[in-house]
Order: C-alpha cells, then sequence, then structure tokens
C-alpha cells in the first residue's frame, strides 16, 4: 500500500518534465535579509539565452500560510519546482519566488517582499541572463491579493498576468477584519483597487467552480468590474474544479488550462504563440 505523501509533494497536474539540460539555480536571496522567505530559484532554459536574456516568468505561492517548520517553503514544494521546469522548457525563464505571507498581519511584509524581488530582478536580472525589458507573473490563490504590488509605480511593468483561482477581496474575512480597518482593508484588496489595473494588461484567470463561495463571490465581481473598466482579461471556468486544481485534479480540462496559461504567457511577452 502506498503511504499518502503530503501535499507538498504532490506534483504539477501536468505531465512532468524531463530537466535535461534545464540549469536550475537555487537559494538566491533578494533581500538583504537572513531569512528563507527572501529566497527565490531560477529555472533557466538549455538553450543559449537570446541577446535579450531569458524572458522572467514570476510565481507566487499563495497565503498567508502558518510559519514554516517541519515542511518546506513553498518553492521547495513539488509543484512549483514543477512550474519552474514547464517555464524553462517552454523557453522561458521560472522565477519561483518564496514571500513572507505567514499571516494576514504579514500581507504587509509580503507585499514589500514582491516589490523587492521585482527590483532585484530589475537590478541583477543580467547577472543570470534575464530581459529587463519583458516579465509575466502567475499567482495562485491568496497571492491574489499581492496583485497591487505588480502594479505599484515604481516597479517594471507587466506584460502578462494570469491567475488560478485567486483571493482578491479581504473585505469580508473575518480574521482579515480583526487586524486591519476598513479603510485599510480596502486600500489592500485588488477588487477595490481595480481602477489601477492599466487596461493594456493582459489578463488570464482560472476559476474553479467548485471553490469556496466567498472566494468565488469576490472573482465574480472582480470580473464584472473588469468588463465594465474595459480591462485585457480572459477567464476561464472549471466547473468541475475545486481550489487548488493544478495539484489535485488531473483531469484533460486541468491540463487543458495550464498549456494554456503558457500558451498565454509566450504570446504575450513574445508577441506570437511560438
Amino acid at each position: 500500500m502506498n503511504e499518502k505523501r503530503p501535499f507538498y509533494e504532490l506534483p504539477l497536474s501536468y505531465p512532468t518534465v524531463n530537466g535535461g539540460d534545464i540549469q536550475v539555480l537555487r537559494d538566491i536571496p533578494y533581500l538583504d535579509v537572513d531569512d528563507p522567505g527572501a529566497y527565490l530559484d531560477l529555472y533557466l532554459p538549455a538553450a543559449e539565452a537570446p541577446q535579450a536574456g531569458y524572458i522572467p516568468l514570476l510565481f507566487f505561492h499563495g497565503g498567508p500560510l502558518p510559519p514554516f517548520g517541519e515542511r518546506p517553503w513553498p518553492k521547495e514544494w513539488r509543484i512549483f519546482q514543477d512550474y519552474g521546469l514547464l517555464a524553462a522548457a517552454n523557453g522561458l525563464a521560472g522565477v519561483v519566488i518564496n514571500h513572507r505571507y505567514t499571516g494576514y498581519e504579514g500581507l504587509v511584509q509580503a507585499l514589500a517582499d514582491v516589490q523587492g524581488a521585482l527590483r532585484f530582478l530589475a537590478d541583477k536580472g543580467e547577472i543570470y541572463h534575464l530581459d529587463k525589458t519583458k516579465r509575466a507573473a502567475w499567482l495562485f490563490s491568496g497571492a491574489g491579493m499581492l496583485l497591487n504590488a505588480l502594479l505599484a509605480d515604481d516597479v517594471q511593468a507587466l506584460d502578462c498576468l494570469i491567475a488560478f483561482y485567486p483571493l482578491l477581496d479581504l473585505m469580508h474575512i473575518p480574521q482579515a477584519a480583526e487586524i486591519y480597518r476598513d479603510d485599510e482593508l480596502m486600500a489592500l484588496s485588488p477588487l477595490s483597487q481595480i481602477d489601477r489595473i492599466p487596461p493594456q494588461l493582459p489578463m488570464l484567470f482560472a476559476r474553479a467552480g467548485l471553490d469556496r463561495p466567498g472566494l468565488n463571490r469576490a472573482l465574480d465581481t472582480f470580473v464584472k468590474q473588469a468588463l465594465y473598466h474595459n480591462l485585457d482579461l480572459e477567464l476561464h471556468n472549471l466547473p468541475q474544479a475545486a481550489h487548488g486544481f493544478d495539484m489535485f485534479n488531473r483531469s484533460a480540462a486541468v491540463q487543458e488550462i495550464i498549456e494554456r496559461g503558457f500558451e498565454f504567457v509566450k504570446k504575450e511577452v513574445r508577441g506570437s504563440g511560438s
């Protein structure tokens, strides 16, 4: 009988990529602090870097997550390692980033971490043969709350954004309401800040039809507001999928949306689907 594996050892719900000659650079500190929550891993394609460098695709794990002890930080989870390898296999530089969103009270720290990672990649990217003019981001679950950091005025603009089953609003989460005032909750919630999203930013969202009602209610409101603001949004609804479908559901529909995500990034950052 096979022992049930812990969730962080579960692979991506997509055919495994053979690492081959993909170069993996682990435990790169992106902040001047000695904290595993401020490290990232790079997955670089086997092919020689183009003159402008590899286009980085940034993966942000969700939260809030409990403080890490016995279990590894997210960049060590099998699913994010698979995403990094798959990015490199698609000719992109997979950037898997830890951040310190270990409680709702840590959201402000996580936002600062994300901006620190973006500044690090802009300043030091050439060392790792990364393109300094293009980048894409892929958010999962509670990482939807990090969207505001990606749109800050002092960071490089995104070329495209993907979000799988994202949390986009804190207004109706009791644990967050115990920490922040209403005006702070609104300022932190992407749903309340949707007018900050550039109309020209291509976005792809994947909705889990069987997700928590409150999470989907916020996502559905976000979609309506995105249409009202005439934003560039591609929405996919997976009616039979639950939260974390790319880890727990190996259906054809899930594999198709993962594949569509990489096609979307390549099209938007390169100008073609090749």
